[in-house]
């Protein structure tokens, strides 16, 4: 089911009842007050649904600016798990270039940093590989 939000000319927001995930695809680059707003659409619509495993696909985006990855790793990670409770899980699914980007220049935490913690991600570069992760994360708990 889509809800209708601001984002919707850049971010399609659905909830997948059948496997319990919130996907997220940004459909083109987005500024700074895109991306916060798209953030809190998907918010938004993980109350409505409960949901807590989120796979996000940012193919179509660039990385972030590096004031919205201050705010995804300083608030908003933080204000997820106040707001869904733990765990919640998140899956960026991107292009394999950005990937090993993110791998070179240590910007964004790698996966593993996160192990055991309330709020936990990973990065993919299949979609099969981002759902079979969060399917694995709903198993734990």
């Amino acid at each position: 089911m889509q809800l209708p939000y601001p984002s919707a000319d850049f971010l399609e927001i659905s909830y997948q009842p059948h496997t319990d995930i919130l996907v997220g695809r940004w459909l083109r680059p987005v500024t700074e007050a895109e991306a916060r707003q798209g953030y809190d659409d998907l918010l938004a619509d993980a109350q409505v649904h409960h949901a807590r495993y989120w796979l996000l696909d940012i193919r179509r985006r660039h990385r972030s600016a590096p004031a919205t990855l201050a705010w995804l790793l300083g608030t908003y990670y933080s204000q997820l798990v106040r707001t869904l409770g733990p765990p919640v899980c998140m899956v960026y699914f991107m292009a394999p270039g950005l990937r090993e980007e993110f791998m070179q220049d240590g910007a964004v935490p790698e996966p593993h940093t996160y192990d055991g913690q309330p709020f936990r991600m990973n990065q993919t570069i299949t979609e099969t590989d981002a759902v079979a992760w969060l399917q694995a994360e709903q198993q734990i708990g």
